[in-house]
C-alpha cells in the first residue's frame, strides 16, 4: 500500500506528468499519451472521491419540545388544576399542537412565551422558523431562542447556534454560534457536540482537530449518529489521532445498526477495499450498500449495482442469507 502523502497526490501527478508531455513532446504520440494520462488522473480522482469516507454536516435546529408530563385530554384533570397562568397557556397550546391545530398552538405558547415559560418559547420558535401556525419568521424565532437561551435552556442554546451558523434571522457570526453551542455541548446536547466538533474539525490546525475529536466522541457516546460517523472518519483517515480501521469500523457500526445510511455506505467502502486487519469481502461490502440503498443512497445503489455483478455464486449464496 502507498503511503498516504504519496495515495493522494497519485492523480495529480498523472495530470502534471501528462501536461509536461503534451508541452514539451512534439509528435503526435507524445499528445496522445499526455492525454492520456490526464484523463487516467481524473479517473482516478473522481474515483477515489466515489470511495472517500462520507462525513456528516452541522444538522439546522432542534424541534418542537413535549415535555414528559402527559397532557390533559376532556376526560382527564382539569388543565388549570395546580399549574401557574403560563403552564396553563403552554398545556393548551400542546394540546392543540396534538390536534394540528397549528395556530391556536402558536398563540398559546406566544402567550406563555410572554409570561417566560422557557419550553413556550422554544417550541414558538421552532414554529416561527418552520411557518407552522402563521407567517415563516427567523427574526421573531432568533427572539424568542435567544430569550429560552439566556436562561440556560440546553435546545435554545443549540437552536440559537445554528441560526447564527446558518445567518437565519441574524447576521452570520462564528464566534457566536461556537458560543452557543458550546453551552448547549457543556450541558450535554449531542446535536450541539457534534456540531461543535464540525466547526473546529473545519477550522486549520492539528489542535483544532484534536478539539474536533473530543466533541464527536462526547456525542458519540451518546449514540449520536452522525458523531459516530464522522469520529470514523478521522480515526479511517488518521486525522487528529493515530489511524485506526479498527476504531472506524466500530463507530461506523454503531451508526449502521441503528440504520443510519452514510455509516452503511462507509461499511461498504471499508469492506469494499480492504483494510488492515479487516479483509476485503465484497459479499459484505454488497450487504452494507444495498442496506444504504434502500434508504435512498444513490451512490450506494450504484455501487451495489457494480458489486452485483462481481460476485460469485457462493458470496451471492452469502448475500441472500444476510439481506
Amino acid at each position: 500500500m502507498l503511503p498516504k502523502p504519496l495515495y493522494e497526490a497519485l492523480p495529480y501527478g498523472y495530470v502534471l506528468v501528462g501536461v509536461l508531455t503534451i508541452t514539451g513532446i512534439e509528435p503526435i504520440f507524445g499528445k496522445v499519451c499526455g492525454i492520456a494520462l490526464i484523463a487516467i488522473g481524473i479517473f482516478i480522482y473522481q474515483t477515489r472521491m466515489r470511495y472517500r469516507h462520507r462525513k456528516q454536516q452541522i444538522v439546522a435546529y432542534g424541534g418542537i419540545r413535549h415535555p414528559g408530563v402527559k397532557r390533559t385530554d376532556s376526560h382527564g384533570e382539569p388543565i388549570s388544576r395546580g399549574r401557574s397562568p403560563a403552564q396553563q397557556d403552554f398545556y393548551r397550546g400542546e394540546d392543540s399542537y396534538a390536534k394540528g391545530d397549528y395556530a391556536g398552538a402558536r398563540q398559546w405558547y406566544r402567550q406563555a412565551a410572554e409570561q417566560g415559560s422557557v419550553s413556550a418559547q422554544v417550541n414558538l420558535g421552532v414554529m416561527c422558523v418552520d411557518g407552522q401556525g402563521g407567517p415563516q419568521d427567523d427574526q421573531e424565532a432568533v427572539y424568542w431562542y435567544s430569550r429560552a437561551a439566556e436562561q440556560g435552556d440546553a435546545l435554545a442554546q443549540f437552536n440559537l447556534g445554528a441560526m447564527y451558523i446558518e445567518g437565519h434571522g441574524v447576521a452570520p457570526n462564528l464566534d457566536e454560534a461556537m458560543r452557543w453551542y458550546r453551552q448547549s455541548a457543556d450541558q450535554g446536547n449531542a446535536p450541539a457536540q457534534f456540531s461543535l466538533g464540525v466547526l473546529y474539525e473545519q477550522t486549520p490546525g492539528t489542535i483544532h482537530l484534536q478539539e474536533a475529536l473530543q466533541w464527536y466522541l462526547k456525542a458519540a457516546e451518546q449514540g449520536y449518529a452522525p458523531a459516530q460517523v464522522n469520529l470514523g472518519v478521522l480515526y479511517a483517515e488518521g486525522r487528529g489521532v493515530r489511524q485506526n480501521f479498527q476504531e472506524a469500523l466500530r463507530w461506523y457500526q454503531a451508526a449502521a445498526t441503528g440504520g443510519y445510511a452514510s455509516a452503511q455506505f462507509n461499511l461498504g467502502v471499508m469492506y469494499l477495499e480492504g483494510q488492515p486487519g479487516i479483509p476485503q469481502d465484497r459479499a459484505i461490502a454488497y450487504v452494507w450498500f444495498a442496506r444504504a440503498a434502500k434508504q435512498g443512497d444513490a451512490d450506494a445503489r450504484q455501487l451495489q449495482q457494480e458489486l452485483a455483478m462481481q460476485l460469485t455464486s457462493d458470496q451471492k449464496a452469502q448475500v441472500a442469507e444476510m439481506l
